[in-house]
Order: structure tokens, then sequence, then C-alpha cells
């Protein structure tokens, strides 16, 4: 008998080898080096930087052929596996550059580092991995607002009632909440695209961080990498390496608290207390002990890595309050921190677009829940401030007495023998029916009106929908045009080394 989980007896499915993987963390597994991750992004800072001193006369055709041959052969070593980081080569740019005056003679290969220093070959390396991270990242919450616009449609006119303080409060609608979490996540993809303004710039040609002797066109490294154009200053992008780390790990720590608030919200409705939502078994699992538990384990998961963000977050910030100019060994971590925090990141977007595609809703409970708890006061609060032009602070003082005088009658919503009890001790001569007091709490009846925009009215649901729906058709426009001008600037790369081994 051969047994892999000690649970899953009671589960229709169970969770997927990728979503064991996302609960489990490193248990059973370890992370590669970080520099393996930099490889390609070494591979092209060296073919873009030979490029340009060839351009500048500061290479000889012959030197930059060699050099970019034996780059080609590293390239292919790598994508079948076969090149390995050396650890006593100290980083990635050391083994490639020490592979290659191996491979073609220091002669040759001796001159690749002209006019360059490692600082600003990890600052560049870092910064078209962080990109290719934000793109990622953005592909992913768009792909997330999808399904909630999706969910949200289905669910636009499902009733339930709205917490504050974890305690019933007004009727909302199952779409109105799904659509609240589309806006926090379109302005986390804002706040990513605001990164590209940011540090979508060159940093190669600033050396040790105060430039060099050689006649470097840096406008043109810049062109051949998919930046929008060089740092301004050499020294900048040295002093500050933590920088793009730091904005990224803050906007990425805004996002997991936006997921961690759709988790716990999920967590909640879905509990036998609540009976609102069931989560699909796979992202479910079970007890080593007692047969019958179903634990929401992918969203307690996305709040632990919240938690791991925010100390991210505070180390990323931490590092870049003292530095003296130029380079600081203290911002090597900054490296370590960052790509700890995307691992660890990165699977939560898909792993809560799974969770919303296949959430399954109980509309009985929620109409059920959202008839009790007084959810319906307010409403009929207002409906007598419009009926009798009372001042609302006196409608309110009335409320609060008829519900007192509700709740001792056992009831659920107000009364009407308390409403009218509550009116009379106030000397309000307000007339109201027993019907009108019933139908202006019943929660479809209070979300029939179209009123302000945004609130959760049939109508304005459908008018949000509409318009997250445009936000999240240029986010994808945004990504889609970053793309191109990448691509479009590898294949630059590639005609100029055709034309220079012609």
């Amino acid at each position: 008998m051969k047994i892999d989980k000690l649970w899953g007896g009671r589960f229709e499915e169970i969770p997927s080898q990728e979503i064991v993987h996302f609960l489990s963390g490193r248990d059973v597994k370890g992370v590669p080096p970080c520099d393996e991750r930099l490889i390609p992004y070494d591979l092209w800072g060296n073919r873009v930087h030979v490029l340009m001193l060839c351009h500048q006369r500061i290479l000889s055709h012959q030197d930059a052929k060699k050099i970019l041959k034996g780059l080609r052969e590293i390239e292919a070593l790598h994508q079948k596996g076969k090149f390995e980081l050396d650890a006593s080569k100290e980083d990635v740019h050391s083994n490639i550059e020490s592979f290659l005056i191996e491979q073609i003679g220091i002669e040759s290969g001796g001159k690749i580092h002209t006019g360059r220093s490692r600082n600003d070959q990890v600052v560049l390396d870092m910064r078209l991995y962080l990109r290719d991270q934000v793109c990622e990242f953005v592909e992913g919450m768009i792909s997330l607002m999808e399904s909630l616009l999706k969910r949200a449609r289905e669910q636009r006119s499902t009733v339930m009632p709205g917490y504050t303080h974890h305690q019933h409060a007004m009727a909302t609608t199952f779409g109105h909440l799904l659509l609240s979490f589309v806006e926090a996540l379109e302005r986390d993809v804002q706040r990513l695209i605001h990164w590209f303004a940011l540090f979508n710039k060159n940093p190669l040609g600033a050396a040790a961080g105060y430039g060099t002797t050689f006649n470097l066109d840096r406008p043109l490294t810049s062109k051949l990498l998919g930046f929008d154009g060089p740092t301004e200053n050499v020294t900048d992008p040295i002093t500050q390496r933590w920088e793009p780390e730091a904005e990224l790990a803050y906007d990425m720590t805004m996002m997991m608290n936006h997921l961690s608030t759709m988790a716990q919200t999920f967590i909640l409705l879905s509990t036998g207390e609540f009976n609102m939502i069931r989560l699909n078994d796979r992202h479910c699992t079970g007890s080593s002990i007692m047969p019958q538990k179903r634990n929401p384990c992918s969203l307690e998961v996305m709040k632990a890595k919240t938690s791991f963000s925010h100390g991210m977050l505070v180390s990323l910030l931490s590092v870049g309050k003292s530095l003296f100019m130029g380079y600081n060994r203290d911002t090597q971590w900054t490296k370590y921190w960052i790509m700890d925090l995307v691992d660890e990141l990165k699977p939560a977007l898909w792993v809560m677009t799974d969770v919303i595609r296949l959430l399954q809703v109980n509309q009985a409970q929620m109409l059920h829940q959202a008839n009790e708890g007084f959810v319906g006061a307010t409403f009929l609060m207002e409906w007598m401030v419009h009926r009798g032009s009372l001042p609302l602070r006196k409608a309110k003082m009335v409320m609060e007495r008829a519900v007192k005088y509700s709740e001792e009658e056992g009831m659920k919503k107000v009364s009407y023998p308390s409403l009218k009890k509550a009116l009379r001790e106030m000397n309000i001569p307000l007339f109201l029916t027993e019907k009108e007091v019933d139908e202006m709490q019943r929660p479809e009846n209070i979300l029939t009106p179209t009123p302000s925009m945004g609130t959760p009215s049939e109508k304005r649901v459908k008018a949000n929908i509409v318009s997250l729906q445009k936000k999240v058709w240029m986010s994808m426009d945004w990504l889609t045009h970053q793309r191109k001008k990448i691509k479009k600037s590898k294949a630059l790369v590639l005609q100029m080394e055709k034309r220079l081994g012609r």
C-alpha cells in the first residue's frame, strides 16, 4: 500500500501538484541560486555592450565576432542546462567572462569588460529581470480581474448582507463585492505601470558609478535593451541600487494586501457559520487525524505570503536608508530579497484566479442572511427622511429605539409596532403602514433604486462592470506594447550581429 498524503478520502478532487507546491512552500524543495536567473539577462547585456563597443570603434570587428560567438555558445549550453555557475568565481558576471576567456583567449575575451564594471552590469541585469517580473505580474492581475469580472456579471443580482465590524450592516450583492476587489487590483496594475515610468532606464555606462573615459553610446544600448533611454546621472543607479527592488516590493505588497483581504473574506463566507460560498476541493486540504476536515489552505497561505511580503519590503526599505555615495555592498542583498519575494508571490495570482473561477455561491443562504441582522434598518430610516421630511439625525434616533424594541421582541428586523412606539415617544406624526415598513426592509427592494454611481443597484453594477472592463483592456494594451518593444529590441540585436558577421 502506497500513501502519498495523510488525508483526502472525503475529497472529490485533491489539489494539483502546482497547488501542492504553493501550499508546501520550501518544506521539500529548494530554490536555485539567484544568479542562475540572471544568466539570460547577463548574456543579453554582454551582447549589446559588445555591439556598442564595435559600433564606437572601441572594439574591432574581429574581436567582436569572436566574443559574440563565444556568448552564443554559452547561451546554447545554458538552454541545454549544461552551463553551471562555478561558486569559486563569485557571480554570474565572472563566470561568463572567465568561460569566454577560456574559450577564445584573453586577447579577445579580455576586452569584453571594456568601459564597464560589475556595478552597472548587475544593476542592468536586475532591471531587465525586474522588468520581466513586472510584466508577468501585470499579466497575472489581468487574468484575475477578468475572472472576477466574469463572476461579478453572473452574481450582479445575488443579494447578500454587507458587513462592517464583522456584523450585518446593509444589503449589497455578491457581484458588487467582487467588483470592489477588481477596482483595488486595477490600482495595483497602475502602480506596476508606474514602475516602468520610473525605472525602465538604462544604467549601462555608469561603470563603477562615475562613468568611463571610453566614448560609450548609451542611447544605442538603451534601444537594444528596450529601455526608454539611459539614466541621466551615472551615480544614481549605482548608489540607489535598492530602489527599483523596493518600489516593486511595495507594489507587490499592496497587491498581496488586497489578495489577503479577499482570502479572509472568502474564508469566513465559506465557514459553516456563514455558509454563503463553497471553495472547490482543489483549494482545500484535510487533516492527518480529523476525517471531516476541509481546510481553506490556499487562502490561508495567501495571508502568510502577505506577511512575508511585508518583511521583505521592510528589509528593502531599510537597506537604502544610510548609503554613502557610489556602490555599497549592503545593496547586494536586495537581489536575494526581491527574488525570494517574486518566487513567493507570483503563484498567488493564478491560485486566486482559480479560486474565483471554481467558487460555488449559495444564493439562497446569502438572501436569507440579508433578511436578518436589521440589514434594512438604514434604508428604512432614509425612506422616513424622504417621507416625513425629517432631519436624518432625528430619524436615526427613532430607528435606534425601534431596533431596541424589536430586539426585545426577538425580531431580526424592525417591526411595525416597535417603530410606531418609537415615533409616538418622540412625538413624530408620521403615518406608516405595516406593509410599507416590511417592504422598505426587503433587500431586493433596497437594491432596486438607482442612486449614486458605484452603489450595488443592478444598473450601477452594470455600469461599473463596463468601466472596469475598459480599464482591464487598457492594461492589456499597455502590456502588449511593452512586450512588443522588448521583442523588437532583441530583434535589433540579432540584426546587428548578422550585419557584423557579413
